[in-house]
């Protein structure tokens, strides 16, 4: 429907034949609406795109592209030479292996590629390293690139560290959760229960939401806990981002990622302090609802349990794990809508992002690649994978800004 509205919109310009015709025919649509009767249409009209498919990617210019590849700077992402790309693009070639080779990966808007030609892509890429430090333009030589419009909305996220301990202590007291046994996932086909839920005296409950969990203490002593925080406010945001680092009093670390969630919709805690009216609309970000917290403690573990939703965690080896199941690369990582972008394909970004104190703004251009998912990540949107620590905090928190995003894709694999 849009494009022909647009098409319509062109044919009709004023001073044109098409503009006399197209008033004509306006005037006896209008004539036969007022003589025919009224009726409901009997074709039901069709939804709105969604956001995913309303997202397209176009070709780019190849002089254009040339220019591009020639400006794109990888110390900005923190890189010294192409070469340091192996490793991440390394984890995306083992996760694509793992992909049917003919099977269609994007096909959207006359672009139709499979898993053997992402796969392809990336093995070129990785190719191709050892001579880009010299010849950056052999990006535009061997790769067809396709902008992503629009322009899409690019967000931050990081792996926070939070101080715990792995037995109960004096001064850690809010436990982490690993993930319950009665917790159930409803099966594809089974119908009449909730999308996670329990049983309980033979009924289907939905799972306890965090009021219950935090304030009930119903999982409390059942052997549940996987270590014990300082701040409970550290633990609402480690279940935000999915995943963190916990540092122990003896100054080691473990690393814990998700494990499953309660089911229930998430509400941000700065959203929460808006509409209660404890914070201002500017005011919502993390670290205005932290130093709330601090000044209010008992407050913000009543408001926190507002957000229903849970995380619960296991034990990992490696601190920032993607949706692919490998881990992530700060500054070149990013989080994409799967049904918009295939993952383990690769992208050059051009964006801003805050300086390190998290003001500001500092240019990003160079390749990234899509590894990691989120559930606000739909359609014409990124989040990228800053890195590691409070120390990135400041950064992550502050990245939200449009980006451009070109995806790239081998001409020799587009061509068999």
């Amino acid at each position: 429907m849009r494009n022909v509205v647009v098409r319509f919109k062109e044919w009709s310009q004023p001073g044109t034949v098409g503009s006399r015709l197209a008033l004509g025919l306006v005037a006896v649509l209008v004539l036969l609406a007022g003589c025919a009767p009224r009726q409901v249409p009997d074709v039901t009209p069709a939804p709105p795109p969604s956001l995913s498919e309303a997202a397209r990617f176009l070709r780019f210019n190849h002089g254009r592209t040339t220019t591009e590849s020639r400006t794109l700077d990888l110390r900005t992402q923190g890189l010294h030479s192409w070469m340091e790309l192996d490793a991440g693009l390394r984890y995306s070639l083992d996760y694509l292996r793992g992909k049917p080779e003919n099977s269609i990966a994007m096909d959207r808007h006359g672009i139709r590629v499979t898993w053997g030609q992402v796969r392809a892509s990336v093995e070129e890429l990785i190719r191709l390293l050892p001579y880009l430090d010299r010849r950056p333009e052999l990006l535009a030589e061997h790769f067809r690139w396709f902008v992503l419009t629009p322009p899409p909305l690019m967000t931050g996220y990081y792996t926070p560290e939070i101080e715990a301990s792995l037995v109960p202590r004096p001064g850690y007291e809010y436990p982490i959760y690993g993930v319950p046994p009665d917790l159930r996932v409803r099966r594809r086909g089974q119908s009449g229960v909730p999308a996670v839920y329990r049983v309980e005296n033979g009924r289907v409950l939905p799972y306890h939401t965090r009021a219950q969990v935090d304030l009930g203490k119903v999982l409390a002593g059942k052997g549940l806990e996987i270590a014990w925080a300082k701040d409970p406010v550290d633990v609402f945001y480690l279940q935000i981002e999915g995943q963190g680092r916990l540092r122990l009093p003896d100054g080691s670390a473990r690393h814990v990622v998700y494990g499953a969630k309660n089911g229930h919709d998430f509400e941000g805690l700065g959203n929460i302090l808006y509409h209660r009216g404890y914070l201002p609309k500017s005011k919502r970000g993390q670290k205005y609802v932290r130093r709330f917290c601090a000044e209010h403690p008992e407050l913000a573990r009543k408001l926190m349990a507002e957000n229903k939703s849970y995380v619960f965690f296991r034990f990992a080896d490696h601190p920032s794990l993607g949706a692919i199941g490998r881990p992530l690369t700060p500054m070149v990582s990013v989080a994409v809508d799967p049904k918009l972008l295939p993952l383990g394909s690769m992208m050059v970004l051009d964006a801003g992002i805050p300086r390190p104190d998290g003001t500001g703004k500092r240019r990003v251009h160079g390749v990234v690649l899509a590894q990691d998912t989120g559930s606000a990540i739909k359609g014409a949107r990124l989040d990228y994978f800053i890195g590691v620590g409070h120390d990135i905090e400041p950064v992550a928190c502050h990245v939200y800004s449009r980006a451009t995003a070109y995806l790239l894709l081998s001409k020799r694999a587009l061509s068999h």
